[in-house]
């Protein structure tokens, strides 16, 4: 076993001690947990999951693969989170989408100092304010391309 893997299952067993019970009720929480401390849910977690609270891998990435704020790809230490649903969509977010392009680079890649990434995702729960976007887990609503570009200057 890597010494990366081994860090990765000690920490993830350390996550899920600290829940207050096991099974299918506490795996959202900690997936997010998990994505916290490396910025993704890396195989060896999901493994992990399994054996510290028998909830299959397949099962942990069916919901990793689900829910637009947990991914299976490594982010930047920050994720800025682009809402693309219908209201978003309408009120200009294919602007916020340009300029995430121009300021942070290519969608789900890193900056080359790993500071930050950006993802399109689905409703943020922000449409009375559209366009919305996140900023880790900072809102930014109503969201302007200015804010893109402030927010990968500020992290990149």
């Amino acid at each position: 076993m890597m010494e990366e893997e081994a860090s990765i299952r000690g920490r993830v067993r350390e996550i899920v001690a600290a829940r207050p019970g096991r099974g299918r009720t506490e795996l959202l929480e900690v997936l997010h947990e998990v994505q916290k401390a490396f910025q993704s849910v890396p195989r060896a977690a999901a493994e992990e999951i399994e054996r510290e609270m028998g909830v299959p891998v397949t099962d942990t990435y069916g919901v990793v693969t689900f829910y637009d704020l947990l991914t299976d790809k490594p982010t930047g230490r920050t994720v800025l989170r682009v809402c693309e649903d219908v209201t978003c969509h309408l009120k200009g977010s294919e602007n916020l989408i340009a300029a995430a392009e121009r300021a942070i680079g290519p969608e789900g890649q890193p900056t080359a100092d790993g500071a930050i990434s950006w993802t399109r995702c689905a409703c943020l729960g922000l449409c009375d304010k559209a366009p919305a976007a996140q900023l880790g887990e900072q809102p930014l609503a109503p969201c302007t391309a200015a804010d893109v570009a402030k927010a990968g200057e500020r992290n990149g």
